[in-house]
């Protein structure tokens, strides 16, 4: 008899006795439901394995026993022994980083023990370990929350999963992160974080119902000496979000992640909602609208050379004496005076052109902030769908490493086993390592980008940003329009829809309403420049003088003195007929004046040669413009059809890779199929899923750039919008269109 032998007779008569007063009958099986995870939640699994193991034999039915009673199991005294929770070291899990007081938090009676198991752990790290009792009865007070860095948590099988919800919700809003210890299911609850060597309660609930089921046969069981382990942590990333907490990459990488971190408000985010965001909030087209505002003045000053100018002026003239004597009063020797002068423009080709072309140059800035605003609202359409794009390649790529670290730990027991070489398993460690390299890329990836896009939306860069999966069966995405699949059916329906789009596009846009201004002004310069040439600029000028002071030589005419004998003579002379000027009286003028400059150092060549050349640029600009349009227009059209018969296809592709996969995986696990093989099948796999993962985005990226080349906001697209896209009828104003008609 070998040892293995006299070890199970040895097992059997120590176990004997305590199997003997009919703990275990073939009718049932009683056991203590604190010893499972979920406690008495977990007896009808436990009784599905253990039907599954009878085989066609009586199978007992498993009832929950008292506490401390029922069937004892060796090695089955409590959920976390010591050496468990010793081996886990809990405190250089993450969220554990850095804290100072800790709660543990179980059963009155596992309690005690799991605390003094973890307090050596704890002392070397400086950490306090706060024991608190959960019983069904009561949780833990608040004012026991307060002050905790984090909580440790022992299975609770007395509570129900409601009643565990409750206790994570006020840990969350206390600010304390939880940490699963045994019962990874208690993330999905929420708990933050479970323990690296949580317990795998479907293996756990496989080995109990083996030995249950050697009890009822009358066989000795094996002692529960090992404890089937998770080979990975979960992680609830709503949790993470509630309190504020950034897993590294690393964590996310190796996690199983649970739940879905929300945006602010718990609400998801749609692509309508992101371009609205946008174009309210953002700084550069804030700075574009005042822009136009600028321009509103530059069209104003050009008008005012048409209004009349009314000013005041003041002279101060001195003159020398000889001439001040001999000019007899009119001109003085010193003299102030003060006018007020009205000039008003009758006429004048550069004033008239002015106008106009500030004119035209307004009405182009504001087509080109339109342009603008249809430009932010594609690269934030972009971003977001590239963001969800990121979202759909990380649940792929979180597929392929669970796969990956699933087939490493096949051929670790293959070797183990002796059926691998150690060169198979070193292959699939290099294959998993790989894997967490890719999905920590598209993890950095999708950060990066969730910032760049906070930014143009006006928020926190580090805002968690959740987008809502667009429904590409709605009609607004054209899955649903008959229409749409009508332009699809042929290659003429295809190619009459884009002769559609074209027209319409090259009617409606922005960007060529912008550019026909500018050829409008520069043509209206060209014309003033030739007519500088023989048009004078006339003008009407009204003046009003008069004397403020005179003095010195010549303040008054000689027949002005007070002398009697001087003004006898003057009445003799006016008597007789003779009018003497007096000084120092008012003056006005009204007067017509027309000017034509002869020559101008050759300016005026230059400026027409110079408009000219303005204007053929912009012609020129106009038909690129034109061209580009069309071609974007086109290629955007032919993207969004051969994207949209790309879904179904690579859909079949990803289902016939995934079940070429699971064919491998068996032939491998039989030996039929070499290891390189099965890698190939497994890359194979990846690529259509990644494939098949952004099918649907290539084909929003193109309908939203399409939606751009027809002056459409992007988005889902109401009725009307719909109807101009497929029947190319112009349903609507394009400031209708750009402001609600795709929304």
């Amino acid at each position: 008899m070998n040892v293995t032998a006299w070890k199970r007779l040895f097992i059997a008569l120590v176990c004997a006795p305590l199997l003997a007063p009919g703990a275990v009958s073939a009718a049932d099986a009683a056991l203590d439901p604190r010893l499972l995870p979920g406690g008495q939640a977990d007896l009808p699994a436990l009784q599905r394995e253990l039907e599954r193991l009878s085989a066609g034999r009586a199978t007992p039915a498993v009832v929950p026993a008292p506490p401390g009673t029922g069937v004892r199991l060796p090695g089955l005294e409590r959920l976390e022994p010591s050496a468990f929770l010793v081996a886990t070291d809990p405190f250089a899990l993450e969220p554990l980083d850095g804290a100072t007081r800790v709660l543990l938090l179980g059963p009155a009676g596992a309690l005690e023990e799991a605390a003094e198991a973890l307090a050596a752990q704890a002392e070397a790290r400086g950490i306090a370990l706060a024991p608190l009792a959960v019983t069904p009865a009561g949780s833990p007070a608040d004012t026991a929350l307060h002050g905790a860095d984090a909580a440790l948590l022992l299975a609770l099988p007395d509570l129900d999963g409601d009643a565990q919800r409750r206790l994570f919700g006020r840990l969350t809003e206390a600010g304390v992160p939880s940490v699963a210890l045994t019962d990874a299911r208690q993330v999905e609850r929420g708990a933050l974080l479970s323990s690296p060597g949580a317990l795998d309660h479907e293996a756990w609930l496989r080995r109990l119902a083996l030995r249950l089921d050697d009890v009822a046969a009358g066989r000795a069981p094996e002692p529960l000496d090992s404890r089937p382990g998770l080979e990975r942590p979960w992680l609830n990333l709503e949790t993470a979000d509630r309190l504020g907490w950034s897993p590294s990459f690393s964590l996310l990488s190796q996690a199983r992640l649970v739940g879905e971190a929300a945006a602010p408000g718990r609400a998801r985010l749609d692509l309508a909602q992101a371009v609205a965001l946008a174009l309210a909030d953002n700084l550069g087209l804030a700075a574009a609208r005042q822009e136009v505002e600028v321009e509103t003045f530059e069209r104003d000053l050009a008008a005012s050379r048409y209004r009349p100018s009314l000013y005041l002026e003041a002279t101060g003239r001195m003159i020398d004496e000889t001439r001040a004597r001999a000019a007899l009063g009119q001109e003085p020797e010193r003299l102030a005076s003060g006018g007020a002068v009205l000039e008003q423009l009758l006429f004048s080709e550069p004033a008239l052109a002015a106008i106009a072309v500030a004119g035209s140059l307004y009405r182009a800035r504001r087509a080109e902030l339109e342009v603008e605003s249809l430009d932010l609202a594609l690269d934030v359409a972009r971003e977001f769908l590239d963001l969800l794009r990121l979202d759909a390649s990380r649940e792929v790529l979180q597929a392929d490493l669970e796969l990956a670290r699933a087939q490493r730990d096949q051929a670790v027991r293959g070797e183990a086993a002796g059926a691998v070489g150690r060169g198979e398993v070193a292959r699939f460690e290099a294959e998993l390592a790989q894997a967490r390299e890719r999905l920590e890329q598209v993890a950095a990836d999708r950060e990066r980008l969730a910032i760049a896009l906070n930014r143009r939306l006006g928020r926190d860069p580090a805002a968690p940003l959740v987008p809502a999966e667009p429904d590409l069966t709605r009609p607004g995405w054209l899955g649903a329009d008959a229409r749409f699949a009508a332009v699809l059916d042929t290659p003429a329906s295809l190619a009459a829809w884009q002769e559609r789009l074209v027209s319409a596009a090259l009617r409606d846009s922005a960007e060529l309403e912008a550019i026909g201004e500018l050829r409008q002004a520069a043509r209206r310069e060209l014309t003033s420049r030739r007519r500088a040439f023989w048009l004078p600029e006339v003008g009407l000028e009204a003046r009003y003088t008069s004397e403020l002071s005179r003095s010195g030589e010549g303040e008054r005419a000689p027949w002005e003195s007070s002398n009697p004998l001087v003004q006898a003579g003057v009445g003799v002379l006016e008597g007789a007929g003779v009018s003497l000027p007096e000084t120092g009286r008012d003056q006005w003028s009204v007067g017509v004046s027309a000017r034509l400059p002869l020559y101008a150092g050759g300016r005026r060549s230059i400026q027409r040669d110079r408009a000219a050349a303005r204007l053929e640029q912009v012609a020129v600009e106009d038909a690129e413009a034109r061209l580009g349009l069309e071609a974007r227009l086109r290629a955007a059209s032919v993207e969004l059809a051969a994207a949209w018969r790309r879904i179904p296809l690579r859909d079949e592709a990803r289902d016939h890779a995934e079940e070429a996969l699971r064919l491998a995986e068996v032939a491998w696990q039989e030996g039929a199929l070499p290891q390189v093989a099965l890698i190939d099948a497994r890359t194979s796999a990846r690529q259509a899923g990644l494939a098949a993962a952004e099918g649907r985005w290539q084909a929003l990226q193109a309908l939203v750039h399409l939606q751009r080349a027809l002056g459409m906001s992007p988005g889902p697209m109401a009725a009307e919008a719909r109807d101009r896209l497929l029947a190319g009828t112009h349903g609507a104003t394009r400031a209708g269109t750009t402001r609600g008609e795709g929304r």
